[in-house]
Parts: structure tokens; C-alpha cells; sequence
């Protein structure tokens, strides 16, 4: 049976439809995903994303631990900031895709629901003696507030401003209706928007889905968190990234840090050194829908396949991101099977949606 997050009551309340993701039974849709979607780009939608794995990691040998098994460069990070980062295995595939936060004395990963397992056995078979790998998933809870009116909403509950906490920035708020025993409120999500992502106590998820709730924020489920994070073309796992995929493959090589050791570093030198064998290229269709599997076209060759693929209610068109053999430029026409015909798209540059920065939304510094 699969897991249920500690909101799984309020959602069957909102007569949300389920479906099994990564092991967990998930609201995909309350209302309608392109009414969810338009509602983050718009004001603000909530998610419940308490399905993802949140570990500590503390101890003296914390941050050469992750300094290993990361990519991103642990002891430049400051307590207080967030770090986007991947577990590569040792043929520099990704094993999964990360945010690190570094606090006073330890680190908070969260890591995908699906991969959690995996990214557990992952760290302890690298473990040092030194070390404390603590899952704390099951007593905290997960929810994102996203949308250009994420700040002004969120501000009627928090004692702090807001507004000092820039994007990849996160604070131990203090809340003025309750206090969590555990409590973290980032500037962080996976929409392409402004928003906040806050980590508490599973007994006081309630409590903010209410409130949040009586401030009229629309519930969004996983339909509309994928719609959103394929218009802004972030990656997902076992999509864009994957065991068998490179950072480098998938256009990530930003957040490589080349000048340490880390896992996976030598075949990833390779990779680089190589000529490049895919590409991932993003697309808009003049017509149809894409999804996952689609097989591309240049003329009457096949050129790749679909990674993801949707309809976007921001551009009212069916978008994809596709890996292909050969790199084209923006402009280029290409085809896409959809139901047995060959339907025309066009590549263009990523991503599909990038949000307008509004001022008071905390800097963009990460």
C-alpha cells in the first residue's frame, strides 16, 4: 500500500484525485491542472510535498562527506544557504537531484520520493565514523507556496520579513499562530515563480494548509507542479536526468564544481572531453500534445525522443523537451510522433516560461 502524507485527510476532503508517485498515493489534480497551473503563475497555489526525503546530516565529517558525494563545493556554502546539487554515481550518471541546506552545525537534504531509498543506501555505504545520517521524513511535513503573491500571502502568518530572504536563502521562522518543533522556511520551488518552501512538524501541517487555505491559496496537485516546472525547463528524475544520464548531457554542467573530488568525477571528465552524443532541445508544437516517449524527427530521419512533454497553459501550446542526436538551433523545424502522425514543432531556447522579477522578492543571489 502506498505511503499517505499527514495532509492526505484534507485532500480527500477537497475530493483531490490520487495517484501512486514514487510510492506515495498523491492529489494530481483538485479541480482542473490547467486552472492550478494558471493559479501559481497568476496569485499563489500551495502543494503538499511532504512525499519528499528530508535527511540530517551532521557530524565532524558532515562536510567532506557531502564535499564527496556532491557536486556542489560544501564548505563555500553559508549557514543560512541553499545549494541545488546531484549524487552522481561512479560512471557519472545521476543518481538523483538534491537541494542541500546548511545550517549552524549540520545539513538538511531533501531528496525525491522515488529515489529515497536508493539515495539512504547510496549515503551509508559511504558513511565515515564521524558521521550521523538521521531520516527524519516521517516527523515533518512539506509544503511549497508558489506564485508572484507568495510573499505578501505568506508574510500574514511569519514574524520575520520576508522580504530579507533572498532565492536559495532560508530561515528557522517564527510563526505567529504556532511553533513547530522542527521548522525551516525556504526561498526555493519548482515552479519557475517566486515561493517558499517550508519544512515543519507533522503536527502543524495542518495548521498552515488551514491558513493558507483561508487566504483563498488554491490547492495544486502534481499535474500542475509538472506543467509548471516543464515550462521553466527544470529537470525531473528518470527524465532529463537519470542513472544513465550526465549533469553535462542534460545542460546542467553549471552546477559542477570542478576543482575537488567528487564521485564520478573521472567518467565525468570523459563526458566532457568527448563529443557530446545527445542533446536536450526544447520544443513547441503548432499542434498536439507530446508526452514522454514521443519519437522526434528531422525530416524523415529519427532524431530522438521525448523526456517530457505537455500541454502549457502559459504559452496555450504543446511544449517538449526531447534528447536528440544532433544540436539544433532555435528556429529549426523539427517533427514529433503524436498517435501515429508526425505533427511539426519548432526549437527554441530554454526555458519556455522565466517569470518577470517583481521587486521586494528577495535577491537572486544563490
Amino acid at each position: 500500500m502506498p505511503n499517505r502524507t499527514p495532509l492526505y485527510v484534507e485532500h480527500q476532503q477537497l475530493k483531490a484525485r490520487f495517484v501512486e508517485f514514487g510510492g506515495w498515493e498523491m492529489p494530481i489534480q483538485y479541480t482542473s491542472i490547467v486552472e492550478e497551473h494558471n493559479a501559481v503563475r497568476q496569485r499563489a497555489g500551495m502543494f503538499d510535498t511532504s512525499h519528499m526525503g528530508v535527511v540530517v546530516i551532521a557530524g565532524a565529517d558532515a562536510e567532506n562527506f557531502l564535499n564527496r558525494l556532491t557536486l556542489a563545493d560544501i564548505p563555500l556554502i553559508i549557514p543560512g544557504q541553499a545549494k541545488y546539487s546531484m549524487f552522481l554515481n561512479e560512471k557519472g550518471g545521476v543518481i538523483d537531484d538534491l537541494i542541500i541546506y546548511r545550517r549552524e552545525r549540520d545539513f538538511v537534504l531533501v531528496i525525491n520520493a522515488g529515489n529515497t531509498p536508493k539515495d539512504l543506501a547510496w549515503m551509508k555505504k559511504h558513511k565515515t565514523k564521524n558521521l550521523a545520517i538521521d531520516y527524519i521524513s516521517p516527523g515533518v511535513c512539506m509544503i511549497a507556496l508558489q506564485g508572484p503573491e507568495a510573499q505578501l500571502i505568506l508574510q500574514t502568518f511569519v514574524e520575520d520579513d520576508l522580504k530579507s530572504v533572498g532565492y536559495f536563502r532560508f530561515i528557522k521562522p517564527e510563526y505567529k499562530y504556532f511553533k513547530p518543533k522542527f521548522s525551516m522556511l525556504a526561498r526555493t520551488g519548482y515552479t519557475g515563480e517566486d515561493g517558499f518552501e517550508m519544512i515543519m512538524s507533522v503536527d502543524e501541517a495542518k495548521r498552515i494548509w488551514d491558513l493558507l487555505a483561508a487566504a483563498k491559496v488554491r490547492p495544486c496537485g502534481l499535474g500542475a507542479r509538472d506543467t509548471l516546472r516543464l515550462e521553466a525547463c527544470m529537470p525531473l528524475h528518470g527524465h532529463e536526468i537519470s542513472d544513465s544520464i550526465s549533469p553535462i548531457e542534460a545542460g546542467l554542467g553549471g552546477v559542477i564544481h570542478w576543482d575537488k573530488d567528487f564521485i564520478g568525477k573521472t567518467e565525468l571528465l570523459k563526458i566532457k572531453q568527448a563529443k557530446p552524443k545527445t542533446f536536450l532541445t526544447a520544443l513547441i508544437m503548432d499542434s498536439g500534445i507530446p508526452r514522454t516517449g514521443c519519437r522526434v524527427f528531422c525530416g524523415n530521419k529519427e532524431a530522438g525522443k521525448v523526456t517530457s512533454g505537455t500541454y502549457s497553459p502559459t504559452l496555450k501550446k504543446g511544449i517538449a523537451l526531447a534528447y536528440t542526436g544532433s544540436q539544433y538551433k532555435p528556429g529549426d523545424s523539427l517533427g514529433i510522433e503524436i498517435h501515429g502522425q508526425v505533427k511539426t514543432a519548432t526549437v527554441t531556447d530554454r526555458p519556455f516560461y522565466k517569470r518577470n522579477k517583481r521587486q521586494g522578492q528577495g535577491s537572486s543571489t544563490k
